[in-house]
């Protein structure tokens, strides 16, 4: 990927949100995976695991140009992690989120109710709890007909976190404390940024 492809589209990605509640963990089977979200958990698990070789792979066009935002030597001397699994009561919260932030052209982590709010409602009953949200208007992020390349360059655009000072998205993505996830995609051509993604981390 190269600089221009930075800048052709719109890009929304907002501050993370961390929860943590008393509630113990729970344990799930899977079930209803779309490919995106496969797509997304493998490109998850794939920085946790690798990191640097994930660095090569998926950021070193960004390093080259200046535009990683530090994210490659990160990722070149970031310790592993375990891989994540699937929560279906994360998948659902952050399925219904997305979808809501699409239809109603919003973007943000409370637009309906807190993202610990929206899990619990679906049923989470961990102990922690972390969400990123991005968007972006190019249809390379259309997970409808592009599901691997809209999981990688998502995943890519929260690890870069650009314009986040504090890092957010990446340490939470890259955070051992996290053991499943949950991950929504909508969509709404009206809308803003027309494509989003959330993901939300829970233990």
């Amino acid at each position: 990927m190269r600089l221009s492809f930075l800048i052709i589209f719109l890009i929304g990605l907002v501050s993370c949100k961390s929860y943590v509640t008393d509630d113990s963990p729970s344990t799930e089977i899977p079930k209803d995976i779309t490919l995106f979200q496969q797509y997304m958990l493998d490109e998850i698990n794939f920085a946790r695991t690798k990191p640097a070789e994930y660095a090569e792979s998926r950021l070193k066009a960004f390093n080259d140009h200046s535009t990683d935002n530090g994210s490659y030597q990160y990722l070149k001397n970031l310790t592993p992690v375990t891989a994540l699994s699937f929560s279906n009561a994360l998948n659902q919260s952050a399925t219904k989120y997305a979808v809501f932030l699409a239809n109603n052209n919003l973007i943000g982590h409370d637009a309906d109710g807190t993202a610990l709010s929206r899990a619990i409602r679906e049923g989470y009953t961990g102990s922690l709890l972390g969400e990123n949200i991005a968007g972006a208007s190019d249809n390379l992020f259309n997970a409808t007909l592009n599901p691997q390349s809209t999981a990688i360059g998502f995943v890519s655009l929260l690890i870069i976190d650009d314009g986040v000072a504090d890092f957010g998205h990446r340490l939470i993505m890259l955070n051992s404390k996290y053991k499943i996830v949950g991950i929504g995609f909508g969509r709404n051509a009206a809308s803003t940024y027309i494509n989003y993604t959330v993901q939300d981390f829970g233990n």
